[in-house]
């Protein structure tokens, strides 16, 4: 027994090399690949820049365009129906009876050619001996007209009556095809030549913001004119329009660095703009007298994270995986992690470069 004592340091200094050999060749030997998904985020600044010929933030210059084209447009054609001839008829009795005599309902009467027309009802009342009664073509068209004196036929003869028509009749028109103009022939030339004119002051406005930007000073001032109204039987028709609109050029670079500006003072802690362009929307107030404007911009930038693959393996190194992914969530919203250790341990390598981090940044929405 007491010859074996001796030995009890030396197995305990043997189970420390091993464990320390272990524990050595595992910390060489491990590796650990993480993925971080970090997804990108909108960041939005309002800003109100001041500008003019000498402006405090923007210099900007007012410019105008004058255009004015013209179009022909094509009457509609209208199918027209034929229309009867119309007249008055004279009734007249000889002898006449002391009582109403009626021209019965239904009467016709006609030229000794043959053409009919329809009489209204109506009496002889004594004391008159005649009456004036409308009539009309029983067939529509120009064959329906007639000269005076020529309707002398009652087609049903009423006793002691007799039928002239003191004038002619008129009116008669046989089926046709006119092109006649509608509303909606001018509101097609007015909607066409419009589309036309806005593209002519886009082209003038832009020849003369030679590169700068510009923003239109509300709608276009239009003067719409034709040659012809609604109703007029041509053919063809001619329309002008005159426009007038006015703008601010201003350079588009210089606002935006100034909106890159606000949103760098908006960042919260911890994230950084991405070298994203940003997107931008402004809109002009109307000029003074002067020439001073105010520009009202929105401007819209993507944010991420600020730091870098290095510095997020050297801040989990030696973690416990568990503890390491709770960490790196912690970036920003939705941010999602994937850890995978070589051997399989809880914990990951303490050696830095032992960590293979990649951070993969998702676009925003």
């Amino acid at each position: 027994m007491e010859s074996q004592q001796p030995l009890l340091p030396a197995y305990a200094l043997s189970a420390i090399a091993v464990v320390a050999a272990v524990l050595g060749s595992l910390v060489v030997m491990e590796t650990a690949t993480v993925k971080v998904v970090v997804p990108a985020s909108k960041l939005v600044a309002n800003v109100t820049l001041k500008g003019g010929p000498h402006g405090q933030d923007l210099v900007t210059t007012t410019i105008q365009a004058d255009v004015s084209d013209s179009a022909q447009g094509t009457a509609s054609t209208l199918q027209m129906a034929a229309i009867p001839a119309t007249g008055l008829a004279t009734f007249t009795c000889s002898p006449c009876s002391p009582n109403e005599m009626p021209i019965p309902f239904g009467t016709t009467v006609s030229t000794a050619a043959g053409i009919h027309y329809d009489v209204a009802p109506a009496s002889i009342v004594p004391p008159h001996t005649f009456v004036q009664v409308p009539i009309r073509a029983l067939v529509p068209g120009k064959a329906g007209n007639t000269a005076a004196n020529t309707v002398t036929v009652i087609d049903k003869p009423i006793p002691n009556v007799k039928v002239t028509n003191p004038q002619a009749i008129t009116g008669g028109t046989d089926a046709s095809s006119n092109q006649v103009i509608q509303q909606s022939d001018l509101d097609r030339v007015q909607l066409a030549l419009t589309a036309k004119v806005t593209q002519d002051l886009d082209a003038a406005l832009k020849a003369q913001a030679e590169g700068l930007n510009y923003l239109v000073d509300g709608q276009p001032a239009l003067k719409v004119t034709a040659d012809h109204k609604v109703g007029d039987q041509v053919a063809t028709f001619n329309m002008t329009i005159t426009a007038t609109l006015s703008a601010v050029a201003f350079s588009q670079a210089q606002a935006d660095t100034l909106m890159r500006g606000a949103l760098n003072q908006k960042l919260p802690k911890g994230f950084q703009l991405t070298a994203d362009p940003i997107q931008t929307i402004y809109q002009v107030q109307k000029p003074t007298a002067n020439g001073d404007i105010t520009i009202k911009g929105t401007g819209t930038g993507v944010i991420v994270p600020n730091v870098t693959a290095g510095e997020l393996a050297a801040r989990i190194r030696g973690m416990r995986v568990d503890a390491a992914r709770q960490q790196l969530e912690l970036l920003a919203p939705g941010t999602s992690v994937d850890i995978s250790v070589k051997p399989s341990v809880p914990w990951l390598p303490v050696l830095q470069d032992h960590i293979n981090l990649t951070i993969l940044v998702l676009s925003a929405a």
